[in-house]
């Protein structure tokens, strides 16, 4: 089991990614509203300058985060890419996944 987590800027995208997650056979996932470090360091007025170095910083970013078997992981990467766009351009975001040594909560029908 791993724990996917993906930052992604535009919120339209969410629900297609969610309903692409289900679709691959993971049903649970946890979506957080957050502000990057390009976006609170714009708001220094003695850092305002550096804003341009942090592409997309005006927008706030959603956190995905999706226990699931480390098999499916690759494939919803491929999800990610296909939805929100390439994660190598500046600002589109990022991805990857944390081992899990041991999970309670969640059936493996569900992971």
């Amino acid at each position: 089991m791993v724990l996917f987590v993906t930052i992604i800027k535009d919120y339209r995208k969410i629900e297609e990614l969610l309903l692409g997650f289900i679709e691959e056979g993971v049903t649970g996932a946890t979506v957080v509203e957050g502000r990057g470090m390009g976006q609170i360091i714009g708001e220094i007025p003695i850092f305002a300058g550096v804003r341009g170095l942090f592409p997309g910083s005006a927008l706030d970013s959603h956190l995905v985060l999706a226990v699931m078997d480390a098999g499916l992981a690759r494939t919803c990467l491929q999800l990610v890419e296909r939805i929100a766009g390439s994660l190598e351009e500046p600002g589109g975001g990022i991805a990857f996944t944390i081992p899990l040594g041991v999970v309670k909560g969640i059936t493996p029908e569900i992971a």
